[in-house]
């Protein structure tokens, strides 16, 4: 009987096991991690673009109580104009993050001043309670590859996609249980200090009305809580929903279901606070990026997206630089719209779908045609090429501004003309 129940236990275990390891290290591919990378740093950037915490450099030392971080590490408040350079510096740290430019160091640079500098209002009395979330999250994209899709470091080296890997999944899943426990602490000190009587007693209803005639940096955005505050039973109501979703928000991590429902109502309820109440919580919502299935929501959009024809690119393969334009192009081909033809290599089936081109021509300029069999080549041709890739949709407002097409013509006459291409070897 003994030895039955140890084997059960060890079924349990292992099932516990692979669970768990599910959980943190089953491989994905990079694009959720790339996509949400990019957004993240890009929504921290634009949220806290007007922040000034050169500011802090003028407040008087009898103010300074330094946080045990600040403390441990002998850390000041610098000059305004030394914070200035930082913050400078902090803000170009996230842009190349967002972009992906030097993605490892750019996000460990990011992590370093957002270390500082959000955590220096803190030493001088004040309390943003989201500002945490958002160096942890920074913090866990600085240990990892990150950058290995959705960037232009990936873009540059050239490489076909990573293999899936835990590598893209842990990260993710550490930023959510960073969101659940902050969630969760916030219920858990509703209960300490208050508890049932939080929901049960007129407290929502004070919390509204006060919000509704205090004066600060941050007022509602409508009156609506105060025709709330007018109806005991929905603000206990209110009350009880917050403290649900808060103490609940744990459960997004390892169930799917939960997932679906807590994730929209927690982002609900925090959009909900700066409308009826004040506060904000700009970057706190930029964490819910990590929430989405970018993978999935691109396929569905590719299917919707991919053009209904094709184009067929005609290149020279002798030619390095055509090599490296064709290289960027396969990589940003996100909808599978292109087909690419090598001229010196595929020429003779070439010349039988494409019997009015010429071999020189070919040669001397990118060829691009279109399904309905219209040709275009050298600008107009890159111009075509834009039509039907996602990022070239951004610039192609550009290759149509008067002027821009004449002198593109030139540059690109010019490249194409000078242009190294090394001697074709007859095959033997």
């Amino acid at each position: 009987m003994g030895g039955a129940d140890d084997r059960r236990i060890l079924k349990v275990m292992r099932r516990v096991t692979a669970w768990w390891l599910a959980l943190w290290f089953e491989p994905s591919s990079p694009t959720n991690l790339g996509v949400s990378r990019a957004l993240f740093f890009g929504g921290v950037l634009a949220v806290h673009f007007n922040e000034n915490y050169s500011a802090w450099g003028n407040v008087s030392d009898a103010f300074w109580l330094p946080m045990p971080l600040f403390s441990a590490l002998h850390l000041k408040a610098f000059s305004p104009l030394v914070l200035s350079l930082l913050q400078t510096a902090w803000r170009l740290a996230l842009a190349m993050s967002a972009v992906g430019v030097f993605s490892r160091a750019s996000m460990t640079v990011a992590f370093v001043l957002s270390t500082y500098l959000f955590g220096l209002p803190h030493n001088f009395g004040q309390t943003y309670h989201f500002d945490a979330l958002l160096v942890i999250a920074i913090g866990i994209l600085a240990c990892s590859r990150a950058g290995d899709a959705w960037s232009i470091d990936a873009l540059m080296k050239g490489r076909s996609a990573p293999e899936p890997s835990g590598e893209y999944t842990w990260p993710i899943r550490m930023v959510w249980v960073a969101m659940a426990l902050v969630f969760f602490a916030a219920g858990l000190a509703k209960l300490r200090y208050g508890g049932l009587e939080w929901v049960t007693s007129d407290n929502m209803t004070l919390l509204l009305r006060r919000a509704a005639y205090h004066v600060s940096d941050a007022d509602p955005i409508s009156t609506a809580g105060l025709w709330i505050a007018d109806r005991p039973w929905l603000s206990r109501g209110l009350a009880a929903a917050s403290l649900g979703i808060e103490l609940g928000f744990v459960f997004a991590v390892v169930s799917r279901t939960a997932r679906v429902v807590m994730v929209p109502a927690a982002f609900l309820m925090l959009i909900g606070i700066r409308v009826l109440m004040g506060p904000t919580f700009g970057g706190f919502l930029v964490a819910n990026v990590f929430w989405v299935n970018w993978e999935a929501l691109g396929q569905r959009l590719f299917v919707w997206l991919r053009p209904a024809q094709r184009v067929t690119v005609l290149f020279d393969g002798g030619c390095g630089l055509c090599m490296n334009v064709i290289g960027a192009v396969r990589r940003l081909d996100l909808l599978d719209a292109v087909t690419t033809l090598d001229v010196t290599s595929e020429w003779s089936g070439i010349a039988l779908r494409f019997p009015a081109l010429t071999h020189s021509a070919c040669l001397a300029d990118i060829h691009v045609i279109g399904a309905n069999g219209h040709v275009t080549a050298g600008l107009e041709g890159y111009r075509e090429l834009a039509k039907v890739l996602p990022l070239g949709w951004v610039i192609l407002p550009v290759l149509y501004l008067p002027g821009v097409p004449a002198i593109g013509r030139r540059i690109y006459r010019v490249v194409a003309d000078h242009r190294v291409v090394p001697p074709i070897r007859p095959s033997a």
